[in-house]
């Protein structure tokens, strides 16, 4: 039997070689996974090495017939025969890309070092290429031949020609290993490549179905992206509602990355039809703006869970950024779904990030329900109900019964599924307003641990580290929090908390100017801007804010207290007291039970017994406010009352001590 390497099918190059009859590719004598595609544009850039194989000929001869965006196709299938090769487009070491043109085989081929000279006026020459190994080879229009076949010049001459070929090529290769010349000695040894990436965006998917109602579904893949790639901790990943403002953006990659200081962007679409989706990803560099990867995936909706996680998986081995055991392991040990379970799950999610409205929680509950009902192991199903329930419900006077319930579903997820960074964060909010401060610690870390990308649980940790008065340890977590999630009110507001409660105001006026600039209308960010002046003493300033938010919010108990407060500490007492007055007449049944809105209009006016008689039974119920008694500016004219350390000590908060802002 002949040799492989006797036969034509079988084409060699580096620690490569491709049977061409039995359609493999083989490194090292080791099959590669490869898709026919591929396979096929490398034999035909094999049949010519060295020579350009134009776009144009590579359609003609692979895609002749069929509609397909070729483009696209061209571009993912060269991407994917690179990354089998392990090949880089920046530094190519096997094909190179000619620009608008097409692409040439540039690695020695069966022991021939390929001359890649441009013909004379683009005719085709014969040109001598030296062997590594072996007789000279004749390069002819045709193909390779035998330089033996063909009259030559004297031996001696093509002996000593080359033999300075070979040396000079040596020589050039050495110098090129010995530099590191494009990173290629690194990418032929394994070693780091060019890319460092150490955040990344995961910009809104493309909704490429036929009905254009499937948008919730393509959103919610993209969170569901987030999520997945949020859980290396090597990765800083920004949050899914920092991106979906990109959606129709005009703006350029490198712009995008600046505002967002990321390194990278994940993009791409979603074909979802009945029981089929496609996700098409692609992986962009952003500074310099070059495309690193791409890939197609294919499946069945109740696999969906396990390819987002390979998707992830791709891309850190792409990046080539470090993934911990346990980080593989989460992302490796998806289960199956059941398709109409996952899509109520994602029509929830919709519903959820919507404005908050009763009509808006009732339907994510609705359909939350109707995933559990359909899937009753879906874990993710569960912690949703639990963060609706303690995001919104708990903001009724029934307060304590939505904290048990959250509980009650973040419990059910995690028995599911463990590994939920989601139900622990509730976990953790839960804890906190129960002053569980061991558990509320513990939940939140755990959180983080899961999902260190997780925005939302790092805002909830800063908040609690604050109350607890570890100062710079809040600020921290808040710093991460808006990292990940610049687009936020939420997590700029409260991350302004954080930092005024450590003594930086600059930075605290800052964030709360932020929050403002993306939501006019979020009164919390006004509330905590007016505490902010009022406590530096700038009542007027207070006031105008105060009086802003109120154009957005009529009605709104807290700016209302705020407000008085601001009113009755800068002179205005009879405007304070107009103020308490619509407060009393606020219906709290129908508006939902916010009783510091009078309290702190109470401690402006100094009216210390009603304060502290509305303080007693907040204490009784439980209230979420009681947890930042110790650090909230409001409460400032009440502290020099032995009944607030009495307070303070009952509900477990640590001895108050003198805060930096102080």
């Amino acid at each position: 039997m002949a040799d492989v390497a006797d036969t034509p099918q079988v084409v060699r190059f580096g620690v490569f070689e491709v049977d061409l009859r039995a359609g493999e590719l083989r490194k090292k004598g080791v099959r590669i996974r490869l898709q026919e595609q591929p396979l096929q544009v490398l034999a035909v850039l094999l049949e010519q090495p060295g020579q350009l194989v134009t776009r144009e000929e590579l359609k003609q001869k692979l895609w002749a017939g069929t509609i397909v965006d070729f483009d696209h196709s061209i571009n993912t299938t060269i991407n994917k025969l690179r990354e089998a090769l392990g090949d880089s487009a920046d530094t190519p070491r096997f094909i190179e890309t000619l620009p608008r043109r097409g692409y040439r085989f540039i690695y020695p081929v069966n022991g021939a070092i390929v001359d890649t000279s441009v013909p004379v006026n683009g005719a085709p020459v014969a040109t001598i290429i030296a062997p590594m190994n072996g007789a000279p080879i004749l390069a002819l229009p045709g193909g390779l031949e035998d330089a033996s076949k063909v009259r030559q010049p004297a031996a001696s001459w093509s002996r000593r020609r080359a033999a300075a070929v070979v040396m000079f090529a040596l020589l050039l290769v050495l110098l090129v290993l010995a530099l590191n010349v494009g990173g290629v000695r690194d990418q032929m040894v394994g070693g780091p490549g060019a890319v460092h990436v150490t955040s990344i965006a995961v910009l809104p998917l493309k909704n490429v179905s036929a009905a254009a109602q499937q948008e919730y579904f393509v959103d919610g893949m993209t969170e569901a992206l987030i999520i997945e790639l949020g859980k290396i901790s090597a990765l800083r990943v920004l949050s899914y509602q920092s991106m979906i403002g990109y959606r129709q953006t005009a703006k350029s990659l490198p712009q995008i990355a600046r505002e967002l200081k990321v390194d990278a962007f994940l993009e791409g679409s979603v074909f979802h039809s009945g029981e089929r989706v496609r996700i098409t990803a692609n992986l962009i560099q952003a500074s310099p703006e070059r495309h690193l990867w791409a890939e197609s995936y294919e499946f069945n909706l109740r696999d969906v869970v396990g390819v987002q996680g390979e998707v992830a998986r791709d891309v850190a081995r792409r990046i080539r950024v470090k993934v911990t055991p346990g980080e593989r392991m989460r992302l490796t040990t998806p289960r199956p779904v059941d398709s109409e379970a996952y899509e109520a799950y994602l029509l929830g999610r919709a519903h959820l990030s919507k404005t908050a409205t009763q009509t808006s929680w009732n339907k994510a509950q609705e359909y939350f329900e109707k995933a559990i009902d359909k899937d009753p192991a879906y874990a993710p199903a569960y912690a949703a109900l639990a963060e609706l329930y303690i995001r919104h419900r708990g903001k009724t006077r029934k307060s304590f019964d939505a904290r048990l319930q959250a509980r009650q579903w973040g419990e059910k997820a995690l028995k599911l599924d463990e590994t939920l960074a989601d139900a622990h964060a509730v976990l953790g909010r839960a804890a906190q307003q129960d002053w569980d401060w061991s558990g509320t610690e513990r939940e939140f870390r755990r959180a983080i641990e899961l999902n260190p990308s997780h925005a939302t649980a790092r805002t909830w940790y800063a908040m609690y580290l604050y109350a607890m008065q570890r100062f710079e340890e809040a600020v921290v977590e808040a710093r991460r929090a808006q990292q990940l999630d610049p687009a936020s009110a939420h997590v700029n507001t409260w991350a302004g908390g954080a930092y005024f409660a450590a003594g930086r105001a600059e930075e605290a006026v800052a964030s709360a100017r932020k929050a403002l600039e993306l939501d006019p209308s979020f009164f919390d960010a006004s509330v905590v801007l007016g505490r902010i002046h009022l406590m530096q003493g700038k009542y007027e300033e207070a006031i105008a804010e105060l009086e802003r938010a109120l154009t957005f919010n009529q009605g709104q108990q807290l700016v209302l207290g705020a407000l008085a407060h601001a009113y009755a500490r800068a002179g205005h007492r009879e405007k304070a007291l107009n103020l308490v007055g619509e407060l009393n007449r606020i219906d709290l049944e129908e508006r939902g039970y916010t009783p510091f809105g009078l309290i702190w209009a109470y401690a402006g006016l100094g009216d210390k017994e009603r304060a502290f008689a509305l303080l007693e039974k907040c204490y009784q119920e439980r209230y979420g406010r009681m947890v930042w008694l110790n650090v909230d500016p409001l409460l400032e004219p009440l502290r020099s009352d032995p009944r607030f350390a009495d307070l303070a000590r009952r509900v477990g908060l640590p001895t108050l001590a003198s805060s930096p802002r102080r």
